[in-house]
């Protein structure tokens, strides 16, 4: 979502009169193309689909009120080889929130024999999709296996130049891959390309226009795969605006323009009766009682969101302190403001971040571009520690994880005589240490009745992300809700437990990365015991709960990437029944830890000992680094199947 508060003035900006819309290129299906040349290097046989072309092209031009819109032209051919693929193919879907008309379309399908069925102006449809949004599609009918459905639609939009980006990657193969960006002679557009695909090239065959282009083929697909990334490592570009003759500026959308624009939003604009409702807001959230700094943050950042309602509404009613007080509602650019100003106003140090989902896109530091400036956060650098204003769960300390180990727009105040204004630069938001995000267990188990069953007395220590959405959840729900929240929480060690009994510690927001969240519980389960003649089996390895599993079928794509750095710990006593032994108790000894001698990175570690009729098991399994190279891969999945492995592990008991 692109920010209010740095937006510029595209009139202001681009309007320069005298050009005319005109097509630069014939935008429609010429003669049926040489699919055989297209496919060269394919099995189409032994393939269920494939997108023999991906063209787009985005002509921008000013209208004769000399506005700037744009032109988007796609035209694809996707191969289809079975009936999965032809009924994925069989609705082409028309989408964007920024289409102002769509000005022509047509759509063939050409049988694996060479005959050609044109579908033409019969294939558009109006529908809704779930959403409840009212779409046009193309409705494909006459494909057959080994056919091949071509289309192209050109539409006219407004326009958007400010750092958009363009994923030429996805779950089918791509023969032929070409992006075109036209423009005025007065507009002149860059881009950067990631992930390997090409950079974008000047091409002068045009009048009177500009035109870069890139032009690449076989685009492998992508598929999902566990611990990985997959959207930010599709082949991508951005694409902006660099610079407009007409008005002598290059690189209008540049980080010191946003800085300035966000800290004058922030501050500069505030009226006299906002600070007034600032001051009100200090009072009533007991700041008189912190100790310090810190106290001061947490107090304020709690009474604000306990106490608001957080909207995803993108008005500019909610960009002034007045409404947001009246109603106490705040959206996401309300938030920030509301927060700053309430900092600013105890004098307290602070720095606005804007950042990116490194889960959709990275944070590029090399290339300036709106495209990276989605999300806010607030940096308070006598603390060293970050906080998220619209994330409600969230709390100073930990922030959206997919914010983190990213680069960001650190902006911090500063002053010129009167005049303050906001100075950015370029750094890193590290992400939290594993020993902030500790999930551990605390487990006594002893055996009922005829060795049926166990009882077990359990505790679950959360910290961190673990914390993050229960603890402060607390501060929201009801007691009957809370009993339900305190049952999903056991739940989550073993699903066929019952629950006899549940009490909860540290409770609320404002312990979140204060003290852990603990929840003590007493339960019972014969899910755990089987039986065979004497012997009694343990499901001992399910008492650490599930685990994740890599088995890897296909080649990996990607290297791993983790939400966040974490550990767990885990003490097991298991009370060994009066008479009894156990037979295999060594399986419990495990010592997986294949990056020991480079920094420790991930290991998995498990031991015993029996101290009379205690059977006494700790384990610790941790990931101390967010990214694994794939040359690093087996060495992490190791430790993954470590902890699998002893998830499986089942005592036997005997008697003596």
């Amino acid at each position: 979502m692109q920010k209010q508060v740095i937006g510029l003035s595209l009139m202001l900006l681009l309007s320069i009169g005298q050009l005319a819309a005109q097509f630069s290129l014939p935008y429609e299906l010429g003669e049926v193309p040489n699919l055989q040349k297209m496919s060269e290097g394919y099995d189409l046989k032994s393939l269920d689909d494939l997108e023999l072309l991906d063209e787009r092209v985005l002509e921008f031009a000013y209208d004769k009120d000399n506005a700037l819109f744009e032109y988007l032209y796609v035209h694809e051919i996707r191969y289809v080889n079975s009936e999965d693929a032809i009924d994925r193919a069989n609705k082409i879907y028309i989408t964007g929130s920024r289409i102002t008309s769509l000005e022509s379309y047509d759509v063939r399908v050409i049988l694996a024999n060479g005959k050609v069925i044109p579908i033409g102006k019969d294939a558009l449809k109006e529908g809704v999709n779930e959403e409840k949004n009212k779409v046009k599609y193309f409705a494909v009918s006459g494909a057959e296996k080994g056919s091949f459905i071509e289309y192209y639609y050109l539409v006219k939009r407004d326009p958007a130049i400010t750092g958009i980006a363009q994923n030429f990657q996805g779950k089918s193969a791509k023969a032929r891959v070409i992006f075109k960006i036209i423009s005025p002679e007065n507009l002149f557009f860059t881009s950067q390309s990631y992930n390997g695909f090409p950079k974008m090239q000047t091409d002068t065959s045009l009048v009177e226009r500009n035109m870069i282009v890139a032009d690449t083929t076989h685009i492998g697909a992508v598929y999902e795969e566990p611990f990985a990334n997959e959207e930010a490592n599709k082949k991508y570009l951005i694409y902006q605006l660099y610079f407009n003759t007409a008005k002598g500026k290059k690189n209008p959308y540049n980080y010191g323009i946003v800085s300035q624009n966000i800290y004058d939003n922030l501050c500069n604009k505030v009226t006299k009766e906002e600070l007034k409702q600032v001051d009100k807001l200090l009072k009533l959230s007991n700041i008189k009682y912190a100790p310090d700094e810190e106290a001061k943050i947490r107090a304020i950042e709690n009474y604000i969101k306990r106490n608001f309602n957080f909207v995803e509404l993108n008005t500019d009613q909610l960009n002034n302190i007045l409404t947001m007080v009246s109603t106490t509602s705040v959206n996401e650019n309300g938030s920030l403001k509301l927060f700053f100003q309430l900092f600013e106003r105890l004098g307290i140090e602070q720095e606005i971040v804007v950042t990116s989902n490194r889960f959709n896109m990275p944070f590029d530091k090399e290339f300036e571009s709106y495209s990276f400036l989605t999300d806010y956060l607030i940096y308070f650098p006598k603390l060293n520690k970050y906080m998220s204003p619209f994330n409600q769960l969230h709390r100073l300390g930990v922030v959206p994880s997919a914010n983190t180990e990213n680069y960001g727009l650190y902006i911090r105040k500063v002053s010129v005589g009167d005049l303050n204004t906001g100075a950015g630069r370029i750094k890193f938001i590290p992400a939290l240490k594993a020993e902030q995000n500790q999930n551990n267990l605390f487990i006594t188990a002893s055996f009922m009745g005829n060795n049926d069953s166990l009882s077990l007395e359990l505790k679950q220590e959360q910290h961190g992300y673990y914390a993050a959405n229960n603890q402060s959840y607390f501060d929201y729900i009801n007691e009957e809700k809370t009993k339900e929240v305190n049952e999903n929480i056991v739940k989550t060690f073993n699903e066929n437990v019952n629950i006899l009994s549940v009490r909860t510690e540290n409770k609320g927001g404002d312990l979140l990365m204060v003290k852990p969240l603990i929840v003590n519980s007493k339960l019972t389960g014969s899910y755990f015991i089987e039986k065979a003649g004497t012997k009694v089996m343990v499901k001992f390895g399910e008492l650490i709960g599930p685990q994740s599993e890599l088995y890897q079928e296909k080649s990996r794509l990607f290297p791993v990437e983790n939400s966040y750095n974490r550990t767990f710990h885990r003490e097991i006593t298991l009370i060994i029944p009066e008479g009894y032994q156990i037979k295999n108790a060594a399986e419990l000894n495990m010592n997986v830890m294949p990056f020991e001698a480079n920094g420790d990175k991930a290991g998995f570690v498990a031991s015993y000992t029996i101290e009379g009729n205690k059977l006494i098991v700790k384990s610790d399994e941790y990931y101390k680094q967010i990214h694994f190279t794939l040359a690093e891969y087996e060495n992490f999945r190791s430790v993954i199947n470590a902890a699998a492995n002893f998830n499986k592990i089942i005592l036997v008991l005997e008697k003596l």
